[in-house]
């Protein structure tokens, strides 16, 4: 383009001014000024809205050239525009017969590369090649192959590739960056070992995209023989390498590479900072990514004090990353995330929720990730309240509802023995997945609602669901915590003749408990013995449990034996062996087990029950006193132990082995903690209200008998949710229909 006598516009509104001149002065029909403004109108384009007057400019400019046309195409791309516009452009191209140049093509092919059909792009790409001359393929290969690996078309990329007679070391990075764009990344290797010019930007694809695929050994590999290759590692290849390092866990790798970046005297951009604290707290030496950070990362931008509070409380460091958040100056909702998520894992659930209503004061919308890891740990802690809370807060739209976060408020009230809820919320869900099925049937299963599930697997099947392995999880949960053997053994078939699942060893499991409760001991045992799998420590604990109900003693040896193998450690094996000595009498064998206990140095697992009234946590051991309302707790318990003595309640004072009376033994019993939970819940509940026990053992045989009489002389609905199921009491019945 020759000079021009006009001054060069800076913005867009010294472009319209030059414009009013130029208008004014009936020099815009001179081909030098009307090409002049256009270049300089397209040069300062800062917006996509000022594309508009651009395209408004080009349609009065009188006979327009070829360099008119590919500047307008060139506004286009600037404007990011898409491919409707300059396609509409090359059609007056066309129908004008202007002739197109190679930067015609340039600038369209960029364009489509945003969004256009395949046929449309194929069309262009002949048309190019009817068009231009051989020397034009400096110019259009690179976009034409990026358009057809932006759009995923990487046949037609390849085959455009392969036309290129000259490919220079752009067309090669170009090619093989798309390749591993859709994931083609062995082809993209191996093209890359053909390339004669291999350049950091193709080695720099590769490693990014083998680390992003889950492939960081490959990744590190490619980045060692780049350096073979000398090429010069950039800030963009040690990102990906320092990457592949945290998924390896490879410290002393990631010690090599953060050496490198001083020693090539890499720029430490915020980015380099933020992966190199992440490698190392996710390699374990958070004392380095803590020096890091003090070094280089102690800036305004959150992104460095997010990666270091998260490391720290992925390490259970949570006070520490406490500390550093009240530190910070501009928290973002990562901040609180990462923080949120560190006091669910360490327990510490009040202090999760405390920070979730104080990321709320701040104003931030809290994403579902993390509302839904608050509803599992509610579940998981049987914390109704807070969950109510959550539930409210999802109420008022605070997050995008999902089928993710409904199926977490299901899974919570019913881990929670809210089943009433957990249905209201079900049926009231406009959309509903297999995973939400799945977590209505585990729900009902495990509040011993065992009919009521397989009718909700039923008509899960019925609205056209595809059940999962975890859908038949639950199943055949339901069907062995309330004693259906035929349906048990019928869906157990199923999965495997109607769906082609395979059952995996928690379907065994389920079966073989389901067998074993129902005293089928010698058919539970045969499915142990021909199971594709070796049985685990919770299969041999279902035959023990089962060997107790049943008497087996000789069995229950048997099981012992290989739980003991399995889980040395574990209090539980010697305590159901000790007391199904103790039932069957045999005080020398119960003696031994104790002993061993001893000299294993294995402690029982000390009972507790709790229960929460008005927002707080009471929590109660056996024979506890020291709750403030002991007096008032004590009263109740002797009333309760009064009124069970006449309703014929005989307390199972055989399971105790202690040489004491069996008024002493009666006291004992009547000390257990869910008792003692449930005394303060009869004094502290008004009389509408559930009593909601937690329980970390499994409820004993005298208290499961004992509460289905409070139950119903208290005319009161207790819920108590043990280690393994929940236990519903109405009305002087339990939800397990004493099978449990």
């Amino acid at each position: 383009m020759p000079a021009s006598p006009w001054p060069t516009p800076r913005s867009v509104r010294q472009a319209s001014q030059l414009h009013a001149i130029l208008t004014t002065s009936g020099r815009i029909a001179h081909r030098p000024s009307a090409e002049h403004l256009l270049n300089s109108l397209t040069n300062c384009l800062s917006a996509p809205r000022h594309l508009r007057y651009v395209l408004s400019l080009f349609d009065r400019l009188p006979h327009p050239t070829t360099f008119l046309h590919d500047t307008a195409l060139r506004a286009c791309l600037q404007a990011s525009a898409g491919a409707d516009h300059p396609v509409l452009i090359l059609r007056r191209m066309r129908r004008g017969g202007v002739r197109m140049s190679a930067f015609t093509f340039h600038f369209v092919f960029r364009c489509c590369a945003a969004g256009a059909g395949a046929g449309l792009c194929r069309m262009l790409h002949a048309a190019c090649l009817r068009t231009m001359l051989p020397s034009a393929a400096r110019i259009v290969a690179n976009p034409l192959i990026h358009m057809y690996a932006s759009l995923g078309l990487t046949d037609d990329a390849r085959r455009a590739f392969d036309e290129v007679p000259v490919k220079d070391a752009v067309v090669w990075a170009t090619v093989i960056g798309g390749l591993v764009r859709w994931g083609l990344l062995d082809e993209a290797r191996r093209l890359l070992v053909q390339a004669p010019e291999r350049n950091v930007v193709s080695w720099t694809s590769l490693i990014a995209g083998y680390s992003r695929a889950g492939r960081p050994a490959d990744a590190v590999y490619c980045f060692n023989c780049m350096l073979s290759d000398g090429v010069e590692p950039d800030e963009v290849a040690v990102i990906g390498a320092l990457s592949a390092c945290s998924k390896l866990k490879n410290l002393e790798f990631g010690r090599l590479l953060h050496l490198l970046v001083g020693k090539k005297r890499i720029q430490m951009t915020d980015k380099l900072v933020v992966t190199l604290i992440d490698m190392y707290a996710k390699c374990g030496d958070i004392a380095q990514a803590q020096a890091v950070f003090d070094a280089v990362g102690r800036g305004q931008k959150p992104e460095p004090w997010n990666v270091i509070i998260d490391g720290y409380c992925k390490l259970g460091h949570v006070d520490i990353a406490r500390s550093l958040f009240d530190q910070m100056g501009a928290r973002d909702v990562i901040t609180f995330n990462s923080m949120i998520t560190g006091y669910i894992h360490s327990g510490r659930l009040r202090d999760a929720l405390q920070l979730f209503m104080q990321l709320r004061r701040h104003g931030m919308r809290a994403d579902n990730f993390t509302v839904v890891s608050l509803l599992t740990a509610c579940a998981s802690l049987g914390a109704l309240p807070q969950g109510r809370a959550l539930h409210a807060s999802i109420e008022q739209r605070i997050v995008e509802e999902d089928v993710y976060l409904v199926t977490a408020l299901v899974d919570m009230y019913m881990k929670c023995g809210r089943v009433d809820e957990a249905t209201a919320v079900f049926h009231r869900m406009g959309e509903r997945d297999v995973h939400t099925w799945s977590a209505m049937i585990a729900g009902l299963a495990f509040n011993g609602m065992g009919m009521d599930a397989l009718e909700s697997f039923c008509q899960m099947k019925r609205d056209g669901f595809q059940p999962t392995s975890v859908t038949y999880i639950a199943v055949l949960t339901a069907c062995s915590h309330s004693s259906l053997l035929n349906e048990g053994r019928q869906h157990f078939n199923e999965m495997r003749s109607l769906h082609k699942l395979h059952p995996q060893i928690e379907h065994y499991g389920c079966m073989i408990d389901l067998l074993a409760r129902s005293g089928l001991l010698d058919e539970a045992m045969h499915l142990v013995q021909t199971m594709p799998m070796q049985p685990n420590a919770v299969i041999w604990a279902s035959i023990l449990s089962a060997c107790r109900v049943h008497k087996n003693i000789d069995l229950a040896r048997h099981a012992a034996e290989h739980l003991l193998k399995l889980a040395p450690e574990e209090d539980a094996v010697y305590v159901q062996l000790y007391n199904i000595y103790i039932d069957s009498r045999q005080w020398v064998e119960a003696k031994r087990i104790r002993m061993l206990m001893e000299e294993q140095g294995v402690k029982k697992t000390a009972g507790y029950s709790s229960i929460t009234v008005a927002g707080q946590v009471h929590k109660f051991v056996v024979n506890d006193q020291s709750h403030p309302w002991t007096l008032e707790i004590i009263t109740m318990m002797e009333e309760i132990a009064r009124r069970l003595k006449s309703a014929g309640y005989s307390p199972a004072t055989s399971r105790i082995a202690v040489d004491v009376d069996e008024e002493e033994k009666e006291q004992a019993l009547l000390a257990h903690s869910e008792k003692i939970a449930i005394a303060f819940g009869l004094i502290s509940l008004p009389p509408n209200l559930p009593i909601h026990i937690m329980k970390n053992l499994r409820v004993c045989e005298d208290c499961h008998s004992a509460i289905k009489l409070i139950s119903q002389l208290w005319n009161r609905e207790i819920i108590v949710r043990d280690r393994s199921r929940f236990h519903h009491f109405r009305d002087g019945a339990c939800s397990c229909n004493d099978f449990w």
